[in-house]
């Protein structure tokens, strides 16, 4: 359908820049208006929705903002590709703002990635397998590496999520990349940590290339498992640590 057939003209009340950017907005997520699709002239756009065109320039002006469209010289408003960091960023402010903790992420965690490993049993290719050797040879080398392998295991989880072929899960996954991380470089260094999350991995991957669904959703889930026990050990020796200090000083 043309983009200049697709617009009607908004209800006087309430704001009118918000009712054309609601439009507008839900017409580039619906798919009606396509990565790539030309808008109509602020002319022509501004009769369609029966607004003037200081309100068409301002609504241009936030979807330009929140990357919905951009603005190019002799070619007009153009609709973009959203990208990975637009949804993804957003949202781990937001988990942020509500003060997430270790144990909602460890929940969160045993919800998503084990069914992520099932899955990437299930439809992981050559390719993928590839690519999570290459990031568990990675986290091998880097045993005597803390930030390293935090790095390492990170990179697996995202090839793991990359191997189900469902772009969503990998979003879902990096939504809580950064609390992860977080969570991942306090634990890294504590003793004993690389004998167990190594071959965890290990049995992760195993279980992968042999297409073993649920082998793999029980490997991530005991790897899950022995990483909230890690979690709490360090936890509790840093708040001991902090209850010594303030004990010395006072």
């Amino acid at each position: 359908m043309d983009a200049a057939n697709l617009f009607h003209s908004v209800a006087p009340e309430g704001r009118l820049v918000d009712r054309v950017v609601s439009q507008i907005q839900r017409l580039i997520v619906d798919g009606h208006l396509r990565v790539g699709t030309r808008l109509p002239s602020e002319m022509d756009l501004a009769a369609q929705l029966g607004v003037s065109r200081t309100v068409i320039r301002e609504a241009v002006r936030i979807l330009t903002a929140k990357g919905l469209l951009e603005t190019r010289p002799g070619v007009g408003s153009i609709v973009r590709q959203l990208t990975r960091d637009q949804v993804v960023e957003p949202l781990g402010h937001l988990l942020r703002a509500h003060n997430v903790t270790p144990d909602d992420l460890h929940e969160v965690r045993g919800i998503l990635e084990v069914e992520i490993a099932g899955l990437a049993a299930r439809q992981a290719d050559a390719e993928d397998i590839t690519k999570l050797r290459q990031a568990m040879e990675a986290m091998t080398r880097a045993t005597n590496d803390a930030e390293a392998l935090a790095a390492h295991d990170a990179e697996f989880h995202r090839a793991l999520a990359q191997a189900t072929h469902n772009p969503l899960l990998v979003i879902l996954l990096d939504s809580i990349r950064d609390l992860m991380q977080e969570v991942r470089l306090r634990v890294s260094g504590y003793p004993g940590i690389v004998e167990v999350i190594i071959p965890d991995h290990y049995r992760v991957l195993d279980c992968v290339v042999a297409g073993d669904e649920e082998g793999a959703r029980r490997a991530m889930r005991e790897h899950i498992d022995h990483a909230r026990e890690f979690q709490c050990a360090v936890f509790m020796r840093e708040a001991d640590d902090a209850e010594a200090g303030s004990d010395l000083e006072s």
